[in-house]
């Protein structure tokens, strides 16, 4: 009778891991780490980890391409997006997550130190096809942008000194950078930043509101910088101020 009620309690759980909340998303250090196409640690990984037992719920995080993801978000097939915008079709809380600043990055040698949109105008420049990019990033049409599938793409491309200019975010690049072997330096300053948050299909907009709130008594009691210290050198609170600097 033991070993029944076991192994209906592990049915249980396993039925109850599936049922709860789906999210997808991709791999973006600090904020998300991915092992056999799930979402297993990071930035974001622990805030969930924290907020969702809040709500009385367990969730489990797939990593899909980013493309996919969003479409299967907006089909309802998943919940929510893990690192979106604040975009259509998508529910957001009003208190971000995550923010998303984006710097010009060069190979540590290259002759240049600062960026601005008049001396990168007429410039190739590297970037990833399926991101969503900032609505002043997306309207400027003085580069020729060049389409890669990856971050890790685009700086090996630099690597390779096929084209001299990236644009990354500045919490992934150095890490990525690393991972190919590349020494590179952003051109200051940052080129544009944007909130980020878990971004829900249109039919949560329910759960998008109780997630909000389970953020914000977070925040308050000091968790959302918690995380994030352990994590990287900087606070929530010192992230959402770059954000806020940027966009001056």
């Amino acid at each position: 009778m033991k070993y029944c009620t076991l192994t209906l309690f592990i049915l249980f759980l396993s039925f109850k891991a599936v049922a709860d909340i789906k999210l997808c998303g991709v791999e973006w250090p600090p904020f998300t780490y991915g092992k056999d196409n799930h979402l297993v640690k990071g930035i974001s990984i622990d805030v969930y980890k924290e907020a969702f037992p809040r709500m009385g719920m367990i969730f489990i995080a797939d990593q899909l391409p980013w493309a996919r993801c969003l479409k299967d978000v907006a089909e309802g097939y998943y919940d929510a997006v893990i690192d979106n915008a604040n975009l259509p079709p998508y529910i957001v809380a009003d208190t971000p997550t995550s923010v998303y600043p984006l710097g010009i990055y060069v190979r540590k040698d290259f002759p240049q130190n600062t960026f601005s949109w008049e001396n990168i105008t007429g410039k190739p420049v590297a970037m990833v096809t399926a991101y969503d990019y900032t609505k002043k990033i997306a309207a400027f049409s003085g580069w020729q942008r060049v389409d890669f599938a990856s971050d890790e793409k685009v700086l090996e491309a630099l690597k390779l000194k096929r084209y001299n200019y990236a644009l990354i975010d500045v919490f992934s690049a150095p890490i990525l950078a690393k991972k190919v072997n590349l020494q590179i330096k952003l051109l200051k300053p940052v080129v544009d930043s944007t909130n980020l948050y878990l971004a829900f299909a249109p039919k949560n907009n329910v759960l998008a509101k109780k997630f909000g709130a389970t953020i914000k008594d977070m925040i308050k009691e000091g968790i959302m910088d918690k995380i994030y210290r352990k994590h990287i050198s900087m606070s929530y609170s010192e992230v959402l101020e770059l954000s806020q600097s940027s966009n001056k």
